[in-house]
């Protein structure tokens, strides 16, 4: 045989032997085989999707459920941003070939200002509970239109993965870490570098004495809000439902958003969700969300905007999106809609075509004397309110609101630190130099921010 056909034979043997030879076992197909004592080709695995914010519920249910149970937990490399399944990881092939171990990553997820909660990226635990062995996934994965998450689970039997996929589901529900907050919820490009698509807001803590509204307006936002909770059991018995919604009307500066963060105070064990302009695109996963962590209060301030900000047209799309949502509830489900607004003809036409939905319409109206006079008392606290005619004040405030009379005590405060140091001392003149200021002429647009109207004439 010739040298050169000795290498062609060569050559042709080699390509023979590479496209036949066995191809490894990739080494987490086998670190699967080697935990269950079998092929895991063979397992069945039941997968169930999450929402894109439930990361932390799960973790905290994985760790409660692994209590007293032996496991280990490895992390997986990404593949061109996929995270592959256990099923396609156990069948071999590209995904499987391409995935090696890596230490396990962790994000973690704001909860408020000074919580976070630490939490698997994407890994497996491989859980052995006695002579039972399990795997448990978290996928994640991301081509850049939003993360999606997906829980799976490996067992001997379809029955025991589907029961661990039941109890797990159950501690997430029990132990859901966004029950009870404030929370408004993100779309994707908001949330790129956070790890989760809800916020948690921390509202201002409300007293009641600092409500200030006509007599009986308050007690009845209370007895639709708060008294239908207390007496949540006893109306479902006897067929009530308990889904209602708020409307509150009237000038700005009136007292509607502290009204809505005292509501948020007076039921602390309720979730809030509030709709902004964020949010306004997600109206129906926002109810959704307000559902699963019922009883929840739904919140949607400036209704009367929102059609103007998102769309030329005449219809308040965004609105009729919430109504829409509305009617996909049960009756008994305890949430609270609560819509602010400026400008209550504007939504007269969408209410009126959906009554039911809003149950009671609460107006705000410009604080009477009575009412200025408090103000004036409740946000001169802290100074020296020293007044010789608080009638002539109290008349000549007449048309503002309560934002009005509150930036009032704030610019006296400012004149009277000016001429002096110690404790500030405001008099009738720092007020009505204050008043005039605030009503200069050219200065329309304060007034229209603070709410105030123009001052009635002789």
């Amino acid at each position: 045989m010739e040298p050169e056909e000795l290498a062609g034979a060569i050559k042709r043997l080699t390509e023979w032997a590479e496209r036949h030879a066995p191809s490894p076992e990739p080494a987490l197909r086998r670190r699967l085989r080697e935990h269950f004592g079998s092929d895991p080709g063979e397992l069945p695995v039941v997968s169930r999707p999450l929402q894109a914010w439930d990361r932390p519920n799960l973790q905290v249910a994985i760790d409660a459920w692994l209590e007293g149970r032996d496991f280990d937990v490895v992390g997986l490399t990404v593949t061109r941003g996929y995270r592959a399944g256990l099923a396609e990881l156990v069948r071999g092939g590209e995904w499987a070939a391409d995935v090696e171990f890596a230490g396990v990553e962790h994000i973690e997820i704001p909860l408020g200002e000074h919580e976070v909660v630490s939490c698997v990226e994407s890994g497996l635990w491989l859980v052995r509970d006695g002579d039972d062995r399990l795997v448990v996934m978290l996928r994640a994965t991301d081509f850049g239109t939003g993360e999606q998450l997906g829980l799976e689970v490996m067992a001997s039997a379809r029955e025991r993965a589907e029961a661990v996929i039941g109890e797990l589901r159950r501690l997430m529900a029990e132990r859901n870490v966004y029950r009870g907050r404030v929370l408004e919820l993100r779309p994707r490009h908001f949330h790129d570098d956070e790890g989760a698509p809800l916020t948690v807001r921390s509202l201002p803590a409300v007293a009641r004495a600092r409500i200030v509204l006509a007599p009986g307006v308050l007690e009845r936002i209370e007895r639709q809000a708060s008294g239908i909770a207390r007496h949540a059991e006893r109306l479902r018995a006897s067929g009530r439902h308990l889904r209602r919604g708020l409307l509150f009307h009237g000038p700005p500066g009136v007292g509607k958003t502290l009204t809505v963060m005292y509501l948020a105070g007076l039921m602390p064990e309720r979730t809030v969700v509030l709709l902004t302009g964020r949010s306004l695109g997600a109206v129906g996963t926002s109810v959704d969300l307000a559902t699963a962590l019922q009883p929840a209060m739904v919140v949607l301030e400036d209704a009367d905007l929102v059609a103007l900000e998102r769309s030329f047209e005449p219809t308040n799309a965004i609105l009729f999106d919430l109504l829409n949502a509305m009617d996909g509830l049960d009756e008994d489900h305890d949430v609270l809609f609560v819509l602010t607004t400026n400008r209550a003809e504007r939504l007269e036409p969408a209410l009126a075509a959906r009554p039911g939905r809003i149950d009671q319409a609460i107006e705000f109206a410009l604080p009477d004397a009575d009412a200025r006079r408090r103000l004036v008392e409740l946000y001169g606290e802290g100074l020296d309110l020293t007044l010789e005619d608080p009638d002539a004040l109290t008349a000549a405030l007449e048309g503002t609101s309560p934002a009005f009379i509150r930036e009032l005590l704030r610019r006296a405060a400012v004149l009277a630190a000016e001429e002096g140091d110690g404790r500030l001392r405001v008099t009738d003149r720092h007020l009505h130099a204050a008043l005039a200021e605030l009503r200069r002429a050219g200065d329309d647009l304060t007034e229209t921010l603070l709410g105030a109207r123009p001052p009635a004439g002789p």
